[in-house]
C-alpha cells in the first residue's frame, strides 16, 4: 500500500482481525517528494467583512511554492504566499476578507517555485465555505453625536450596528454583542441593567462599554453593571468646607451679670474657632438697645473679634428682637454657603412677632440656634426659636459643660477622573488582539479616565505614566467584557483618526468581545460516513427548539431533521445524506426566521493517495499487528514471500530477459525441425 489516509467519509474502519482477516503489509515507495496540498480548512467560522483565517496543509519537498486561494474556476486570486517552504510537512494561514454572505466555492492552488512537482494534479484543493451575516451590534450612546455612524465606519462592513428607541422593550440577549458608549448608568433603567448582566453572564453574550462617562463620577460606580467591568472605577473626593457667616447676638442685659456674660464669651470664642479663615463673623450685643460689637468680617480676624469679646459687660434691659433684626439685615448681602445666627441668652426677652421673623431668616437660607445661659434646663421660648428657625437648642449651666456649635455641614465632592493631555500608551496583551495591527504604532491620546485593572483582567493597551489600563478585557461568566477607558467617537481618541490601524483595532476588539455564533444557539456538523451528525448548544435559557431547513436536498431527500435533547441544553439531530453530496441549511430556533448557514463538504468514499496529510496516514506496521497480518519486510515496491528475501524487479528483470530468449529460440528451432520420413513398403 502507498500513502492511504483514513476514509473521506469518515466514521469507524472496520475491523478485519475481529472477522479473522489478516492484513499482510508490503510497504511500496510512493513520490513522496512531490510537492501537492494536503489538507485545507477554516480555523473559525467565516463572516462577512471579518477577516477568515484558512489553514493549508502542504507535503513533499524539500522546496518551495506560491500559495493561493480563488474562487472556483477564477484566476484573479483572493489572497496569495509569494514563497512558503515545504520539507515533509508544512502549515500556512491564508487571510482574506469575504465580500458578502452566502456559501463560497474557495480553491487552494501551488505553484512549485524550487523542489520537484512531479504530479500536477494535486496542485490544487476545493471546499466549500459557509460564510455569516455581519454581526449585529446593539449601540447604546448618549453624549457622543454620531457615535454609532463613527464606530461603524471604523469597524468596516463586518458589524451591523442597531440603536434601541426604548430600553424598556430591548433584549440584550438576542445581539452577540452591545456597546455601552459614552452612556452613564443614571440613562440605562435598573431592569436592563440586571437584563445585561444576565446576558453575558448566562447567555455568553459580549459587551463594550467605552468612553468618559461610563468610568468617571456619575458614571457605573456603586451600580450592577460595575461588577461586569475588567477595570475598577477610581472615585477619588476631595473634603470641601463650605463658607459660613456667623452673626453672635450676645444678651449683655443686667440679668447676665456674674458668670453668666463670660459663660457667653466661651461659647462665642468656641463658635468662632471651629471657622476657617474664608468663613466670616459678626457680634451683635443686646442690652435694652442693640449695636454690632463686629462688624461681619473674616473668621481670620481673631484678635479684632477677641478684643470685641472682651469689651462684652452686662448691664441694661433685655430687647432681642431688634438685635436678630439687625443680623438679619447685616447678612443679606453677604455671599457665603452657610448663614447662621448664634443668639446667646438667660431666657428672660420680651415678647413679639419672633415666629414670623425666624421663618422669614429660614426662607432666606439663614438658620437660627439658640444658647440658655444659666442654671434653667430648659426655655421653652428659645426652644421655638430654634425651630422655627430651623436650628438647634444648647444648654449651658457651667463652663464645665460648653457645647459644641454646629455651624455647617461639611461636603465631600468627586473629583473628576478624567485625564486630558498628551499621554504615551503602549500596547500589551495576546496576538491575537493584534491580527492586521502593529501594537508598536499606537499614537498618544488626547484623554482617558484613570480605572485600575481587576484581577484576572487582561490588560491589551496602557498608558506609560502609571500603567492605567486604556484597553482590558476578561471573561465574565459565559461572555467578555471588554472596557475602553476613552471615547472612540469623542475627543480623547482624536489623535487615534489619523492611524491606519486604529480601523482594524476597533474591529478586532468588536469581534473578539462578541460572543460566538449567532442567535440563541451555538452549531456544529460532524460527517460520519453516510451520517451527518447535527448539534445545537442552546446560549440562552428559555430558547426554543432549535430547527434546520435544507437547502437543495436531494429529490428522495430525507425529511427535515428532527432534534432531541441529549443532556440539558444540548441538542442532537441525525440525518442520512451522501457522502458524495455536498450538506448545506439554514439553521435557527424555531418560530422565527433561520439565518445561521451550515455547510459540510461532500466527500468520496476514499481519499486521493497523495493528498492525504502525513500525520494523517495509515500505520501499515499497525494495521498487520492488529489483524494478525505479517509485515513482508523488503523495500518498496519489492515482491517476495513471508519468510524469504523480497527481490526487487530491477533485479529479476535481466533474467526474465534472458528466459524470453531463450523461449522465443527455442520456439523458432522447434517450428524448424525437418519433418519425419515414413519407410517404404
Amino acid at each position: 500500500g502507498g500513502a492511504a489516509g483514513p476514509a473521506a467519509g469518515g466514521g469507524p474502519a472496520p475491523a478485519p482481525g475481529a472477522r479473522g482477516v489478516p492484513a499482510p503489509a508490503v510497504p511500496l515507495r510512493a513520490a513522496a517528494g512531490a510537492l501537492r496540498v494536503v489538507g485545507f480548512e477554516a480555523g473559525d467560522e467565516l463572516r462577512q467583512g471579518h477577516p477568515a483565517r484558512l489553514r493549508a496543509v502542504l507535503a513533499g519537498g524539500p522546496g518551495a511554492v506560491r500559495l493561493s486561494l480563488h474562487r472556483s474556476g477564477e484566476a484573479e486570486a483572493l489572497a496569495e504566499l509569494p514563497a512558503v517552504r515545504v520539507d515533509g510537512r508544512a502549515e500556512a494561514v491564508v487571510v482574506f476578507e469575504p465580500g458578502e454572505a452566502g456559501f463560497l466555492e474557495l480553491e487552494l492552488r501551488i505553484e512549485a517555485l524550487e523542489g520537484s512537482d512531479q504530479r500536477p494534479q494535486d496542485n490544487f484543493l476545493a471546499r466549500s465555505f459557509a460564510v455569516q451575516e455581519p454581526l449585529e451590534v446593539l449601540y447604546l450612546g448618549e453624549r457622543t453625536l454620531g457615535g454609532a455612524e463613527a464606530l461603524s465606519r471604523l469597524a468596516g462592513p463586518g458589524f451591523r450596528f442597531e440603536r434601541a428607541a426604548d430600553l424598556d422593550d430591548a433584549d440584550p440577549a438576542a445581539y452577540p454583542l452591545v456597546v455601552l458608549d459614552d452612556r452613564s448608568a443614571a440613562s440605562v433603567p435598573r431592569d436592563f441593567q440586571q437584563r445585561l448582566t444576565a446576558a453575558v453572564a448566562g447567555g455568553g453574550a459580549g459587551l463594550l462599554m467605552s468612553g468618559g462617562a461610563a468610568f468617571g463620577p456619575g458614571g457605573w460606580a456603586d451600580t450592577p453593571g460595575a461588577e461586569l467591568l475588567p477595570v475598577g472605577l477610581v472615585q477619588k473626593e476631595e473634603k470641601r468646607d463650605p463658607s459660613t457667616t456667623l452673626c453672635v447676638i450676645i444678651d449683655t442685659s443686667g440679668s447676665m451679670g456674674g458668670n453668666r456674660v463670660q459663660l457667653a464669651k466661651e461659647v462665642a470664642r468656641l463658635a468662632i474657632r471651629r471657622l476657617l479663615p474664608h468663613d466670616k463673623v459678626g457680634i451683635v450685643e443686646f442690652y435694652g438697645a442693640k449695636r454690632w460689637a463686629a462688624p461681619i468680617q473674616p473668621a481670620s480676624n481673631l484678635i479684632e473679634l477677641e478684643r470685641a469679646l472682651n469689651r462684652l459687660d452686662a448691664g441694661g434691659g433685655t430687647v432681642i428682637l431688634p438685635a436678630i433684626e439687625e443680623a438679619f439685615y447685616g447678612m443679606q448681602n453677604v455671599q457665603t454657603r452657610y448663614k447662621h445666627v448664634l443668639v446667646l441668652t438667660d431666657g428672660g426677652v420680651e415678647t413679639g412677632p419672633f415666629e414670623s421673623m425666624m421663618r422669614r431668616m429660614a426662607d432666606k437660607g439663614m438658620n437660627v440656634s439658640t444658647v440658655l445661659i444659666g442654671p434653667e434646663t430648659h426655655s421653652e421660648f428659645l426652644v421655638s426659636l430654634a425651630n422655627w428657625g430651623k436650628g438647634r437648642f444648647y444648654n449651658v449651666p457651667d463652663r464645665f459643660n460648653l457645647p459644641e456649635v454646629i455651624l455647617k455641614q461639611p461636603a465631600s465632592a468627586k473629583l473628576p477622573s478624567y485625564r486630558p493631555g498628551s499621554h504615551a500608551v503602549r500596547g500589551r496583551g495576546s496576538a491575537a488582539w493584534w491580527a492586521g495591527t502593529d501594537p508598536e504604532s499606537l499614537p498618544e491620546l488626547a484623554g482617558y479616565v484613570e480605572t485600575r485593572a481587576r484581577p484576572g483582567a487582561e490588560v491589551l493597551i496602557e498608558t506609560v505614566d502609571g500603567a492605567h489600563p486604556v484597553l482590558a478585557s476578561w471573561r465574565y461568566g459565559l461572555g467578555r467584557v471588554s472596557a475602553l477607558t476613552t471615547e472612540p467617537a469623542g475627543e480623547g481618541a482624536q489623535p487615534w483618526r489619523d492611524w491606519q490601524g486604529f480601523g482594524a483595532l476597533v474591529a478586532q476588539v468588536l469581534a473578539r468581545t462578541a460572543s460566538s455564533g449567532d442567535g440563541p444557539f451555538l452549531w456544529s456538523v460532524e460527517r460520519r460516513g453516510a451520517e451527518v451528525v447535527l448539534r445545537a448548544e442552546r446560549r440562552r435559557p428559555g430558547a426554543e427548539l432549535p430547527e434546520v431547513r435544507l437547502l437543495d436536498p436531494a429529490a428522495d431527500g430525507p425529511a427535515p431533521p428532527v432534534f432531541r435533547e441529549r443532556a440539558p441544553g444540548l441538542f442532537e439531530a441525525r440525518l442520512a445524506q451522501d457522502p458524495g453530496r455536498e450538506l448545506r441549511a439554514l439553521a435557527g430556533a424555531r418560530g422565527t426566521e433561520p439565518r445561521y448557514r451550515l455547510c459540510s463538504p461532500a466527500r468520496a468514499d476514499r481519499s486521493a493517495e497523495l493528498q492525504v496529510d502525513p500525520l494523517a496516514e495509515l500505520s501499515l506496521p499497525t494495521l498487520a499487528a492488529a489483524t494478525g497480518g505479517s509485515r513482508l519486510a523488503g523495500p518498496s515496491g519489492a515482491l517476495g514471500m513471508s519468510g524469504g528475501r523480497a527481490l526487487r524487479l530491477r533485479e529479476l528483470a535481466p533474467v526474465l530477459l534472458l528466459l524470453s530468449l531463450l523461449i522465443y529460440f527455442g520456439e523458432l528451432v522447434w517450428r524448424r525441425r525437418p519433418a519425419s520420413r515414413g519407410g517404404s513398403v
